[in-house]
């Protein structure tokens, strides 16, 4: 089965790689969202890292009930830690440690409605609990400052201080539109390096793991005004880092389209070349869940460039995204093929509409100061 892009980002895939665009957008519906995603691989490949702030949680049932696609505006949920609020969002913050495939340490935490906080509405950044990310410029480089202190199961805290520093990023600058039914995807640093420290600590506040982290990292920035059950129907994306260039591939599909938007972008030498692609999902699987997904895939441009992905390890799962360790094939028309891992990733939110599915969403949540109660 093979997928062809004819034209460039549709209407409903509104597409950016700018720091300017990547800071809150306010004026959102109740069911409108945005996130800021990071991610890392090890320089030896054996551990990753990934960490989300989300104004509004969309796995969250608090945010899929106030949705106004299931309930009249008027019936909204306003939910804090104490009970009412003025303000119908949900954030949260998700980190995951992994190592060896798997993932070790992980918290999705979900907070009231007024923890969550910008302290300037011009620049990329916010504080979710006590959790916070801030765009910063030094003498050396500009990137990302990222704090993580937020609880964990059976009353441990994860503790976790990241820099990412910019290494390609705002390559395309342009004001878009985030609120015209379409979904807004910033590639706002697709290659940095990333440096941290990771401390767990016990019920005492007593160290019993300490990690320090180093490798090369993504990161990008998603908004869109939409109930996300009703807005994608799949979306297959990932990257990966090679010595002297990054790619990332995007096949979107949206509930109103016929055909996916199938993208290959290279980044190298301070360019950014994105160009529509051929995709050919070669072989389909599906997870414990139950959830199908395309395990191999490989995107095509012309003669110009071949990317052949196999997502041969599920990292992390749920009913409705999975994340993977990804052998990823670059090859280009210098004859020199790139091999390499990455992060890849299969989102198919539909799911989210079955309120029975609820109950168990719930464990894997943690809320009012408490860690989940599954990992």
């Amino acid at each position: 089965m093979s997928d062809t892009a004819k034209n460039s980002f549709p209407s409903k895939l509104a597409f950016s790689s700018s720091i300017k665009n990547s800071a809150w957008h306010p004026d959102k519906k109740p069911e409108g969202y945005e996130w800021w995603y990071f991610d890392a691989l090890s320089d030896d490949g054996s551990e990753a890292i990934v960490v989300m702030f989300l104004d509004n949680f969309i796995l969250s049932p608090h945010y899929n009930l106030n949705s106004s696609a299931r309930l009249p505006e008027h019936e909204a949920l306003h939910i804090t830690g104490n009970g009412i609020s003025s303000a119908n969002r949900f954030p949260a913050i998700i980190f995951t440690y992994y190592r060896d495939g798997k993932p070790v340490y992980r918290a999705i935490n979900e907070f009231a409605s007024n923890e969550f906080g910008v302290a300037d509405k011009s620049l990329p950044g916010c504080q979710i609990g006590r959790n916070s990310f801030k765009y910063e410029s030094a003498p050396y480089g500009n990137g990302y400052l990222l704090s993580i202190d937020t609880e964990y199961r059976k009353n441990k805290r994860i503790q976790a201080n990241f820099e990412w520093l910019s290494i390609e990023s705002d390559f395309r600058t342009d004001e878009i539109d985030h609120y015209q039914g379409a979904y807004s995807w910033n590639l706002v640093s697709p290659r940095s390096d990333v440096t941290g420290k990771i401390n767990i600590l016990n019920k005492g506040g007593d160290s019993i793991d300490k990690i320090n982290f180093r490798g090369t990292g993504y990161h990008d920035h998603n908004c869109d005004n939409r109930w996300i059950p009703d807005s994608i129907q799949e979306w297959q994306r990932g990257r990966a880092h090679f010595p002297d260039s990054t790619v990332i591939f995007c096949r979107h599909k949206d509930t109103s389209e016929i055909e996916p938007t199938t993208k290959l972008i290279l980044v190298r030498q301070d360019t950014f070349e994105e160009t529509d692609a051929t995709c050919e999902v070669q072989q389909t699987k599906r997870d414990f869940y139950g959830l199908k997904y395309p395990s191999r895939m490989q995107f095509t441009v012309g003669k110009k460039a071949r990317l052949r992905i196999k997502q041969k390890e599920v990292i992390d799962s749920n009913f409705f995204h999975l994340r993977f360790l990804s052998e990823i094939t670059l090859s280009l028309n210098d004859g020199k093929p790139r091999k390499g891992l990455g992060i890849t990733e299969h989102l198919a939110p539909k799911r989210l509409k079955n309120r029975w599915l609820d109950w168990f969403v719930n464990m894997r949540i943690g809320r009012n100061g408490k860690g989940s109660f599954l990992p």
